[in-house]
């Protein structure tokens, strides 16, 4: 009995400090959206014991660091949301544990959302979340993106691409960008050293076909760590020649 008491206290707890996070980030929310965040915590916390879903182990650096980071970007998305409607589509390029694209699903619940992992037991995790949330709209799709980035059915058919601790900015934009709309946005989550990634890439994500519009800088609530994103829009066409074939981008990085 006394250890029911503590789960229970425990998981408010949690949610307070969800909750707190959440409205220190200016993002609205309701109930449901904070207890799909906490059943998503659960599922990360059983599936550990059998594999590495993440580095973090402790739950409120989860919360932290993970669930809030993910949510720093609602923002932009949301504008990305407004101007294009409920048609919008997003895909999570590296999605490895769900981050950023479960939180950012749970709270866009009419979008579509592609969760695009490479790694097999990554993938039997996030349709485990996707059936246990119920998250509509979502599909996880076991493959590299640089052979996605290739076929006409995901070519440039995204409004919305994000990524989150995947690969220094030129890669990432050669991953990325092929699968952008024009008019569409790459959301590059990026830490301190995105001054020196940024000029070190321009000119590969110029001549990718994008242009960056804006850098923004959000502190992570409960934490010192500042996040940045980084809003790069798609302005033209991929050349055809990009992405490169499997490994090449990471292994040869572009430089113009």
């Amino acid at each position: 009995m006394e250890e029911r008491k503590y789960t229970y206290s425990r998981i408010n707890n949690l949610v307070k400090r969800l909750n707190i996070g959440m409205l220190s980030l200016g993002v609205s929310f309701n109930k449901k959206n904070s207890n799909d965040l906490i059943k998503y915590l659960e599922l990360i916390k059983q599936y550990q014991k059998k594999m590495n879903i993440t580095a973090i182990r402790d739950v409120n650096d989860i919360i932290d660091k993970h669930f809030l980071d993910s949510l720093s970007a609602i923002q932009f998305i949301q504008k990305e949301v407004d101007k294009s409607g409920s048609n919008v589509q997003l895909i999570d390029i590296g999605s490895g544990a769900g981050l950023p694209g479960i939180p950012i699903k749970i709270f866009f619940p009419d979008t579509k959302m592609l969760l695009l992992e490479a790694k097999k037991n990554k993938k039997v995790f996030l349709d485990t979340v996707v059936s246990s949330l119920e998250l509509k709209k979502t599909a996880v799709l076991q493959n590299r993106a640089e052979k996605l980035g290739k076929m006409a059915e995901h070519r440039e058919k995204y409004h919305i691409v994000v990524s989150r601790a995947v690969a220094q900015l030129g890669v990432l934009s050669e991953y990325s960008l092929p699968f952008c709309k024009i008019g569409g946005v790459m959301m590059a989550f990026k830490g301190s050293s995105y001054v020196e990634e940024l000029r070190e890439s321009y000119k590969v994500i110029e001549k990718l076909g994008g242009a960056l519009e804006s850098i923004n800088l959000i502190k992570i609530p409960s934490s010192e760590y500042i996040r940045t994103i980084l809003i790069i829009r798609k302005t033209f066409p991929t050349p055809v020649s990009f992405p490169r074939r499997n490994g090449i981008p990471l292994k040869r990085p572009l430089c113009f």
